[in-house]
């Protein structure tokens, strides 16, 4: 029996050992940015998780300003990666990336641009409760959820690729 017990930790080991990479938690998705026209977004799963990447035009941009009504207009409080620009919670203005789920119940998000936006400036609003987020994924103040929409990490390569995650 004991020797059964060392030959199946060597076929587990070596199994794991050999394994693809992409095949574990922690892979890496490339995502070609010319695919995403200014004003709009790409929803992608990774990790299973739904993930929005926004391509923020001068209309998404110039909503920003108005940071008045939001919880935590600066983004101290929000789960995101080091470096990003705040309280744009981007590397560039142009591009946000985010984990496309409330924070509250998990619910999908819908993309609201400012120019379809009534009485907000628009940004996302989840398809359960009609909980508001910014353009940034920053949380309204007088909304059911309470956080920041988690930034996933991720960097740029060049001016049209996008990695998700990996290291």
């Amino acid at each position: 029996m004991v020797f059964g017990a060392v030959a199946l930790l060597v076929v587990v080991l070596l199994s794991y050992a050999l394994s693809r990479p992409g095949d574990a938690r922690g892979e890496t998705l490339r995502v070609d940015l010319r695919d995403i026209a200014p004003g709009e977004a790409k929803r992608l799963v990774w990790e299973s998780r739904r993930v929005l990447v926004v391509h923020r035009d001068a209309a998404w941009q110039e909503a920003l300003a108005d940071d008045a009504d939001l919880a935590d207009p600066n983004a101290r409080r929000g789960q995101q990666p080091d470096g990003l620009t705040l309280p744009l919670r981007s590397y560039r203005p142009e591009w946000l990336v985010v984990i496309g789920e409330s924070t509250d119940l998990g619910c999908e998000l819908n993309l609201v641009h400012p120019e379809e936006a009534e009485g907000w400036s628009g940004g996302f609003e989840d398809r359960c409760r009609g909980g508001r987020y910014d353009g940034a994924g920053r949380v309204y103040a007088d909304q059911p959820a309470r956080r920041n929409l988690p930034i996933p990490e991720y960097r740029l390569s060049g001016d049209d690729q996008l990695m998700l995650g990996g290291s």
